[in-house]
């Protein structure tokens, strides 16, 4: 393990981006990112993988279907990726759960040996925004107690969080007493608010610059 660290950027940077997964929306397949690619990239490279991971959908005006006679202006013009507006919510609140663990770790006089944090969040335009819109009523408190009578059909599509972070393969963990939190897990969790620092400026970049854009 000592040895893979020195090799990849897991000594530099505390963290190695281990492998990941992106759902192809014209596919409905997922699109994979092996274990190899987060081996082989160098501490620079980080911004890319972070950025391969949470790509931008953009949408496109598709001429009018001669069936319903209308345009589809929220049709995915790129396989993988939300559309900005909707990735950068999402970014922010995870970012702040991440913050959250940091901080949670930071307390705890422990040495941990390989944990890792799982990022899964929902491709899926429209679901997406209902998770985003799910997580502002939750920040508010707000008592949503509609669950009588609700058939199969509306439980399948009950709303949830949009995306989850946790902290797993933490087996290898001991709890030191007086020794101090374990500085190699702080500085790869603050890499990562780092690199979510940065895709989520990336992501304001381009929502500032269409919406400058003039219109055609």
């Amino acid at each position: 393990m000592e040895k893979t660290a020195r090799e990849t950027t897991s000594l530099e940077t505390g963290v190695r981006l281990t492998g990941f997964q992106v759902f192809d929306l014209a596919t409905g397949k997922a699109v994979n990112t092996p274990k190899a690619y987060g081996k082989s990239i160098k501490t620079s490279d980080l911004p890319d993988g972070i950025a391969r991971f949470f790509p931008f959908g953009v949408t496109y005006d598709e001429p009018a279907d001669p069936i319903s006679g209308g345009a589809n202006s929220e049709a995915p013009a790129t396989r993988t990726g939300l559309p900005p507006d909707v990735l950068l919510p999402m970014l922010e609140s995870m970012r702040e759960d991440i913050a959250e663990i940091r901080e949670a770790l930071a307390q705890v006089h422990m040495r941990m040996v390989g944990g890792s944090l799982l990022i899964i969040y929902e491709a899926d335009w429209e679901r997406a925004r209902e998770g985003l819109k799910w997580l502002e009523e939750a920040d508010e408190d707000e008592d949503e107690d509609d669950e009588e009578n609700e058939d199969e059909d509306e439980d399948e599509k009950r709303v949830g969080p949009p995306y989850l972070v946790k902290l797993i393969d933490f087996a290898h963990t001991k709890v030191v007493p007086g020794i101090g939190p374990d500085e190699g897990v702080l500085k790869g969790v603050d890499t990562v608010l780092t690199l979510l620092d940065g895709r989520i400026e990336q992501t304001k970049a381009v929502i500032a610059s269409t919406e400058a854009a003039p219109a055609s």
